[in-house]
């Protein structure tokens, strides 16, 4: 008489259990790991574009430095959050500010070395006039760069001064600069795209599969005889 002890009955379930425990899992993996994927790309984007937009809120300005005439105060690859300057008065010597030179288009950082008021002229050269009869007159700045030895060929008016720096981010600029670049949004946006794209070709061919698999059960349940209608029909002979 062959006996069968428990073990043996309990393994076969023992490993049943334990694959279909395992199958899910890996389900559940695979279903998760396109967004997994996704994930850092957005975390990126949406900071390269959060962090200046929280100090524009706030009234200031977040620019990457890409020259070293600063250093060691400031260097390539920084950022620096400027202050808008609303009146001439809140400049003062030893103030780094960023502005526009004179006949440039490019903004640059450099610190206050000396103020100035020089008289307004017109077109001819001719001093202007106030209401009062006095020469009216505009506040510059001169500038240098903590790195240069000389200081700026030429003095800046205040209305070209953009903002003062209020605070230095050291090494913000190279991450936030590439986020930005071409390169930075094609890197970016190109990926976590490709796989949202994937996502839905799958989802689409799943969910074709599904109504497949449906239509073909309505068929097989119409092709099935039903059991309340009699085989030889209503009009059938009654057998003898």
């Amino acid at each position: 008489m062959t006996m069968t002890t428990v073990e043996e009955l309990a393994a076969p379930a023992w490993r049943s259990g334990s694959a279909i425990v395992l199958a899910r899992a890996q389900a559940r993996w695979r279903s998760w790991l396109p967004l997994l994927l996704v994930v850092p790309f957005v975390a990126v984007i949406v900071a390269s574009y959060a962090v200046p937009l929280w100090y524009q809120v706030q009234g200031k300005r977040l620019l990457v430095v890409t020259s070293g005439s600063m250093e060691p105060a400031i260097g390539v690859g920084d950022a620096v959050v400027i202050q808008q300057v609303s009146d001439a008065s809140q400049l003062r010597v030893g103030q780094v500010i960023t502005f526009y030179p004179l006949r440039s288009r490019t903004l640059v950082t450099h610190r206050i070395v000396g103020t100035a008021r020089i008289q307004r002229v017109d077109d001819d050269g001719n001093a202007i006039l106030g209401p009062d009869g006095k020469p009216l007159t505009d506040p510059w700045v001169k500038t240098k760069g903590d790195a240069n030895d000389d200081a700026d060929p030429n003095i800046t008016p205040a209305t070209s001064v953009r903002g003062i720096v209020r605070e230095v981010h050291p090494g913000w600029g190279v991450p936030l600069a590439w986020a930005h670049s071409p390169l930075g949004r094609m890197v970016l946006f190109i990926p976590p795209l490709l796989v949202l794209i994937v996502l839905e070709l799958r989802s689409s061919r799943l969910l074709d599969r599904a109504a497949l698999r449906e239509y073909a059960g309505l068929l097989k349940r119409r092709s099935r005889p039903r059991d309340d209608v009699p085989s030889g029909g209503a009009d059938a002979p009654d057998p003898a």
